[in-house]
């Protein structure tokens, strides 16, 4: 790489964007909040969609820029007002996200915004049924399962939404808050869809007290390319 492309600047990190996943595997845990608890995953100015929607996203990450990566997430559909357009559009939000390398983590969150924190994160099948788990400070903190009985099709949802996020060296404010989006490009090469199963537990250092399931929805996973570009910034977030 570069000298200077990000910190430290004598051996960065990693590269900028784009990055580029090839043979991915991702595995998604669909799910409907409690109406009045789904707003509490949001900061303004997002809003929720009209039916409150979340997943659980567990991926293996072959990544020709920073190297292969387990990633989970917290994905929250949500509503925002796109500055260039001057319209509403939909998207989904990374409340909580977690990777297994330093790479991911620092990239993550640097160049996008992703809340990424170091975990240990698995993803298996035993015959038709895939298992996605996410461990931290030996606790589990959410894990779901599904067995693939149907085809799975794929569902436009919208750019990445992240809450980049840099607090001020004084100890006091924030140098950047600032909401980012980023539109990625998937290139599908099979699905399979199934009923789910998933829990979640607070660990010592991981709150997740307000996230609630009102009612289970599907199931699904997927074989694929993904392609993630520069994001845009799209507003500012009053802390």
């Amino acid at each position: 790489m570069t000298k200077g492309e990000s910190t430290p600047l004598l051996s960065p990190t990693y590269p900028r964007p784009p990055y580029h996943y090839v043979d991915a595997k991702l595995f998604l845990a669909m799910f409907n909040p409690p109406e009045d608890a789904i707003q509490g995953l949001l900061p303004p100015p997002l809003r929720p969609s009209q039916m409150p929607l979340a997943a659980l996203m567990f991926g293996e990450m072959p990544c020709k820029e920073t190297g292969t990566f387990m990633e989970s997430g917290l994905l929250v559909q949500c509503v925002f007002d796109n500055p260039e357009t001057k319209e509403e559009e939909v998207g989904v939000y990374f409340a909580l996200s977690y990777a297994d390398t330093d790479v991911a983590v620092t990239s993550g969150r640097e160049i996008w915004g992703y809340p990424r924190k170091l975990a240990k994160i698995s993803l298996g099948w035993k015959g038709d049924t895939i298992s996605g788990k996410v461990v931290r400070d030996k606790t589990t903190l959410w894990k779901a399962s599904c067995k693939m009985e149907d085809e799975g099709a794929w569902i436009d949802s919208g750019p990445n939404v992240n809450a980049k996020i840099i607090p001020s060296p004084t100890g006091e404010g924030y140098d950047l808050a600032v909401l980012t989006t980023a539109y990625l490009e998937y290139t599908i090469k099979s699905g399979r869809s199934g009923d789910i199963k998933m829990t979640f537990k607070s660990g010592p250092r991981d709150d997740l007290s307000t996230v609630k399931i009102d009612t289970p929805m599907i199931g699904q996973y997927f074989d694929c390319d993904i392609m993630v570009p520069p994001a845009k910034t799209i507003g500012k977030i009053d802390l």
